[in-house]
């Protein structure tokens, strides 16, 4: 009797282990035949970069319905055009198509990128001579192509003598090898995770751009696994019955949830080396916005110790970098939403402005003492100034 309850368990568990296995494979073969045939498209959108969506840094011209025109280099020869790239993974995103007219024979055209990493870093690169209908580049030797591409774009030294038209600028996933896309799938399913802002209430496990996500993964394994193990495995006996589905579920949450014990211990670890055992002022130094707390320091050694009223200027006036000064200047009355100095009705004499680099437009003239842009002047004296900003007291007049 014992022997024959023995084998009645065993039957259903080897089916279980023999459906697993073979979801896995099945997993594996549909997605990298998926991959093969076509569907990284699908999942690896390119980024297509046309007149529209191109600016021109430095030239004289605009977008036009070929394309974006450039009529003319600035004063010093220099074109430069540059567009957002999504910040879009190198390791996929390594296919570049470019399509330029109006480029004299001879002339060295610039791929110019920046990383999420080094955003403040430049890297170029002199694209290869193209014909009428553009030219081709796999960029994945290239030493740089690394990490997250945040903007690209073209660089031309030339005296424009017929305008330059720039049809498109394209990055896209080349076609991927079976070894290519197995060692995506490991880096994928080993990228450690670290603290962000929606930590606390959101995990990825992967990255938001991923071909081989963990959550899908295990998904179609579960999927493959029990419709297999229901045709070839399954049992009639009902004590049986949901038995070997509820196993294979559990198994698929055990996986998941195993990664991310394994993501949250890297992360303790790392907390634990970059401030156990530091004092308050110490910790927020060694934090993700160090260099701009430490020069907040700064700036607060400039401010009266009775709370005052300060404006905060940016480029993204509702960004992490405002949201962060102020409050880190607490308990001053700081205002964010500003992309320019407040006007003269707004801002009053003893007020502070805190100017955060970088800006364009707006310049300081300290023999006037007054912020000066877009037609607009502001009386202020200059209290302090470094790389990542300045603060300014209105003065009255």
């Amino acid at each position: 009797m014992g022997s024959e309850d023995k084998n009645g368990w065993l039957k259903p568990a080897a089916g279980i282990v023999a459906a697993g296995i073979g979801g896995l494979v099945a997993t594996v073969l549909v997605l990298v035949l998926f991959y093969r045939a076509g569907g990284l498209p699908a999942v690896a959108s390119p980024v297509v970069l046309d007149g529209a969506s191109l600016q021109l840094a430095n030239g004289q011209g605009g977008p036009t319905g070929a394309g974006l025109e450039v009529r003319q280099s600035d004063s010093h020869g220099l074109i430069s055009i540059q567009g957002s790239a999504r910040m879009v993974r190198a390791s996929i995103y390594r296919h570049l198509s470019w399509q330029v007219e109006g480029l004299k024979p001879g002339r060295e055209l610039r791929l110019i990128w920046t990383t999420l990493a080094e955003p403040r870093t430049a890297r170029q690169l002199v694209l290869p001579p193209a014909g009428a209908k553009g030219g081709t580049l796999d960029l994945g030797l290239q030493a740089h192509w690394e990490g997250r591409i945040a903007v690209i774009g073209l660089v031309l030294r030339d005296t424009l003598e017929q305008p330059l038209v720039v049809r498109r600028l394209e990055l896209g996933p080349p076609v991927l090898g079976v070894m290519e896309l197995a060692r995506l799938a490991f880096e994928e399913w080993t990228v450690f995770e670290d603290w962000s802002q929606r930590s606390i209430n959101y995990t990825a496990g992967a990255p938001l751009d991923a071909l081989f996500p963990p959550v899908l993964m295990v998904a179609l394994w579960l999927g493959f696994s029990a419709a297999l193990y229901a045709v070839v495995f399954h049992q009639s006996r009902s004590a049986l019955k949901s038995m070997p589905y509820m196993a294979l579920f559990l198994v698929g949450w055990f996986v998941l949830d195993l990664r991310w014990q394994w993501d949250l211990h890297r992360r303790l670890a790392q907390t634990e080396a970059r401030f156990a055992g530091k004092s308050e002022n110490e910790r927020l130094s060694a934090g993700s916005d160090s260099d701009l707390y430490r020069f907040l320091l700064q700036v607060r050694q400039r401010l009266p110790e009775q709370p005052a009223r300060l404006f905060i200027v940016s480029a993204d006036p509702g960004g992490f970098e405002a949201g962060r000064a102020r409050y880190h200047l607490l308990p001053h009355n700081g205002f964010m939403g500003f992309s320019k100095p407040p006007k003269a009705n707004v801002a009053h004499p003893g007020d502070y402005i805190l100017l955060l680099s970088p800006l364009s437009g707006i310049r300081y003239d300290r023999d006037r003492q007054q912020l000066e842009w877009a037609n607009q002047r502001l009386p202020a004296e200059l209290l302090h100034f470094a790389s990542l900003g300045g603060l300014f007291r209105v003065r009255g007049g």
